[in-house]
């Protein structure tokens, strides 16, 4: 069976991408801004908002990743004008996706081929 939805969205919560220290731009409060949204829009049938515990991309969050992009340094208002982007009701966000060079330099456990 191929998976019913026609878009994940995948919210990092991570204990790094959900630390205190981002107070309410965190991991949690961005998923939850961007499922209410997607519940607004009339999408939740179609499209899903989900947590994962960690993309292991720490050194770049909050992260969140949509068709195999990463997007990073999230906010709550950049997470949902990616969702805007991609879903065809706002201007692209490429400025938001995570680069090569940036994550060749960080620390992240990913493999960096």
């Amino acid at each position: 069976m191929k998976y019913p939805f026609d878009k994940l969205f995948l919210v990092c919560t991570g204990e790094r991408c959900n630390a205190e220290t981002r107070g309410i731009e965190c991991g949690v409060n961005i998923r939850d801004l961007l499922k209410d949204h997607n519940k607004k829009m009339g999408r939740k049938p179609t499209v899903r908002v989900v947590s994962v515990s960690c993309l292991d991309l720490c050194d770049h969050g909050p992260n969140m990743i949509v068709d195999g992009i990463v997007y990073s340094h999230l906010t709550r208002e950049t997470a949902k004008a990616v969702y805007d982007a991609v879903m065809g009701d706002g201007p692209t966000r490429d400025d938001l996706q995570l680069s090569e060079a940036e994550f060749r330099a960080g620390n992240s456990a990913a493999a960096k081929r």
